[in-house]
């Protein structure tokens, strides 16, 4: 374990100033191999002209200036010492692989601005289904910016799959035909899936589209998201961002372990589905915020699979 990180006294500090030197060399034979023959755009009278030499005197300052600045006031998230936060050390493999990565700037918005990290964004996709037991040819996503972006995400796919049930249902009703008010309501994310596929297929995603929220605007009656209250707070500003309400939040009880009572979620879950009531998702927690409890997913994940 002590071997993964730089260490409380920097113990590790001659192999981490290593690697770094060894990406900073990888780096710049990279770029010094790019069309080698290509002429320098940086001459060396530039570099010695006093414009120029004043410009690396001020960045060395201001990193100085912002080196001593971290020094003073930062925590010590390293040190044992410390338990005032969740924050704890990084990984030396994940500050190198941020430093290597950072130098390429890659962004992943387009596979034509980030063809390596694109593969790699894949690749840790498909570890993480493995990890969570879904098969990696079937799963999808992409790497956030952190938790937060993460849970806005998740709900914003929610929203706007809930949304498109609605629009297929005001634009081609026949196509939900056989569904009642309640099926409706609390569709499965794979036949709401479909459902949309065959929408492409016949040519109507754009008019479908029009009666979606992403055109018409949040509304009344879109549902209620369930979740624990351990939640992390992004959940609460995530539906005000949305447009949601903080009222579409429902709470659900905490056990003695801190741990969402399944029960409860049954029972307010079952009451909702006699109520006519949509259900934009489940929450589940994996690791609160203050205590770290995991909520049981395998518990929660089964009861969805009884109730549809």
């Amino acid at each position: 374990m002590n071997a993964l990180f730089l260490g409380p006294k920097s113990e590790n500090r001659k192999f981490f100033k290593e690697m770094l030197e060894f990406v900073m060399d990888e780096h710049i034979h990279w770029r010094r191999d790019f069309h080698p023959s290509d002429r320098p755009v940086v001459s060396p009278q530039e570099q010695r002209s006093a414009p120029y030499q004043d410009t690396l005197v001020r960045t060395e300052e201001v990193l100085l200036e912002l080196s001593s600045r971290l020094k003073a006031s930062s925590i010590p998230a390293f040190s044992p010492r410390y338990l005032g936060h969740m924050v704890s050390d990084t990984l030396m493999a994940a500050n190198l692989g941020y430093l290597a990565t950072i130098l390429y700037n890659p962004n992943n918005c387009s596979f034509d601005a980030s063809s390596a990290s694109t593969m790699l964004e894949l690749e840790v996709g498909q570890d993480l289904c493995r990890l969570f037991g879904f098969e990696p040819t079937e799963g999808w996503g992409h790497i956030t910016a952190g938790g937060t972006i993460a849970n806005y995400e998740a709900l914003w796919v929610a929203r706007n799959l809930k949304s498109l049930v609605r629009a297929i249902e005001m634009t081609r009703p026949d196509l939900l035909q056989g569904y009642d008010g309640t099926r409706r309501a609390n569709l499965p994310v794979g036949e709401a899936l479909t459902l949309l596929a065959r929408v492409k297929a016949e040519g109507l995603l754009d008019t479908v589209r029009r009666q979606t929220v992403q055109y018409r605007g949040t509304g009344p009656g879109l549902g209620k998201l369930i979740v624990p209250e351990s939640k992390h707070y992004s959940w609460t500003k995530a539906a005000d961002i949305l447009g949601l309400g903080q009222d579409s939040l429902v709470d659900i009880p905490v056990g003695d372990d801190f741990r969402m009572d399944i029960q409860a979620l049954r029972t307010i879950v079952e009451r909702m589905v006699q109520d006519g009531t949509p259900i934009l998702g489940v929450v589940a927690v994996v690791g609160t915020t203050e205590v770290g409890a995991v909520d049981p997913v395998h518990e929660i994940v089964a009861l969805r699979q009884q109730l549809e």
